[in-house]
């Protein structure tokens, strides 16, 4: 039989390698198993109580916690870098792009090549809907979309 105060520092000790170690919130759910396992101790003294209290308070702790930690930990939103960036974004034709020529807009304050299927004259409003390479595929914004992100 283990007494409480052994149990409080194995859960001390989990909780420290939770710190140093980054392990998904593993050690956090250990901790609160030995947490419960110190609580039997000062009211059951049947020899390996705490020891199974331990077991069955970590693996509920583990299907429970675990993943509403995972949850909250993954909450992280995916930013483009980088060309990716320029996808969905609108940019100003300063080279007329023929239909299956290359051209050069301009996005984000940078010159690109681009290319269409359709002609598109100088000055005119396009959205980048994907990259090739180097290139741009361009297709024409009407008007009434304006300009945002060029």
């Amino acid at each position: 039989m283990i007494s409480g105060t052994i149990w409080i520092m194995i859960s001390i000790i989990f909780i420290i390698f939770e710190i140093l170690i980054p392990s998904t919130f593993y050690f956090v759910c250990f901790s609160i198993g030995s947490l419960f396992a110190s609580i039997v101790t000062c009211f059951c003294v049947l020899p390996f109580v705490e020891l199974i209290t331990f077991i069955i308070i970590s693996i509920i702790s583990l299907y429970f916690i675990v993943p509403i930690f995972k949850k909250f930990v993954n909450k992280s939103k995916t930013i483009s870098s980088n060309v990716d960036a320029v996808i969905n974004t609108k940019a100003i034709v300063i080279d007329k792009i023929m239909p299956f020529k290359i051209g050069f807009v301009k996005v984000l304050g940078e010159i690109w090549r681009a290319t269409s299927d359709v002609e598109i004259k100088t000055g005119e409003i396009v959205e980048i809907k994907t990259i090739k390479g180097t290139t741009l595929i361009v297709e024409k914004v009407e008007k009434k979309d304006g300009m945002n992100n060029v």
